[in-house]
C-alpha cells in the first residue's frame, strides 16, 4: 500500500527523510508532517480539481524526485509550491464543491466524500503552516 507524507521541510534535509524509512536515524517527529493514504493520483485529481480542469494529468503536484529509491520502495520529492498554495487559499464555503469535483476525478472505491472532506482539511491546515512559515514541503512516498 502506497502511503504518501508531507514535512515542512528543505531540500537539503531529503537524505534526512530519507533516513526514516532505510536507516530509522531520523523518525518523522522530527518535522512538522501529514500522513495522507492517498495515491498520486488522487493528489492529481485534487489538484485538477482546485483549478477547475477535468485533465488530472494536466499538472503535476511533485517536481522531479530528489530520491528514489526502488529497492527501498521510497521517492522523495518537492510538492508543487502550486499546489500547496492553492491548498493554502481554500475557504470553507468552496470545501463542498471542491469536494464534489475532487469526487467526480478519483475512483470512488477507495475513499469515501466524508473521508476526503477530512484528508483535505488536514491538508489545507498544512498547506497553510508551510506558507506561513515560508517553507517548502516535502513529500515522502513509500510503496
Amino acid at each position: 500500500m502506497q502511503v504518501t507524507t508531507w514535512f515542512i521541510a528543505k531540500e537539503d534535509e531529503a537524505e534526512a527523510i530519507e533516513s526514516i524509512v532505510t536507516t530509522e536515524e531520523h523518525a518523522p517527529e522530527d518535522w512538522t508532517y501529514l500522513e495522507l493514504s492517498l495515491i498520486e493520483m488522487e493528489l492529481m485529481a485534487l489538484s485538477a480539481a482546485l483549478r477547475g480542469t477535468e485533465d488530472i494529468t494536466d499538472e503535476r503536484t511533485s517536481e522531479d524526485p530528489l530520491i528514489f529509491r526502488e529497492e527501498d520502495g521510497l521517492i522523495i520529492a518537492r510538492v508543487m509550491e502550486s499546489f500547496i498554495q492553492a491548498l493554502a487559499r481554500v475557504k470553507d464555503e468552496n470545501v463542498p464543491g471542491l469536494i464534489t469535483a475532487w469526487v467526480e476525478r478519483i475512483d470512488q472505491e477507495h475513499h469515501a466524500p466524508e473521508e476526503l472532506r477530512e484528508f483535505l482539511a488536514e491538508m489545507v491546515k498544512f498547506a497553510r503552516q508551510a506558507v506561513a512559515r515560508r517553507s517548502p514541503v516535502l513529500s515522502l512516498v513509500t510503496f
